[in-house]
């Protein structure tokens, strides 16, 4: 009779065994059985149509654009890093 421990195998080597871990079961395969996609009965009518023309809905051409800039300026704040937008009537009160 050979007395041994459990936790090695009879050459001494230890056995990788966790004993207080329980052994999980292989799950037989099942095959996925597709269900019914969800279809509305009433038409869908959006509530907002984005349009994607920006948050206001108006264009511009390049040309008004240019008209619109050209009443204002952009000048650093004194002792500051950020940059400002003041309109041109107001250019010499930048550095205030």
């Amino acid at each position: 009779m050979i007395h041994g421990s459990m936790k090695h195998y009879p050459s001494g080597r230890k056995k990788k065994y966790n004993a207080w871990k329980k052994t999980t079961r292989k799950v037989e395969f099942k095959p996925m059985e597709p269900i019914q996609t969800y279809r509305r009965e009433t038409p869908n009518y959006p509530s907002h149509d984005g349009g994607g023309s920006g948050s206001t809905g108006i264009h511009l051409s390049t040309k008004e654009r240019q008209e619109i800039s050209s009443q204002y300026t952009v000048a650093p704040a004194y002792n500051k890093g950020a940059y400002q937008v003041i309109p041109r009537d107001q250019v010499e009160n930048i550095g205030k």
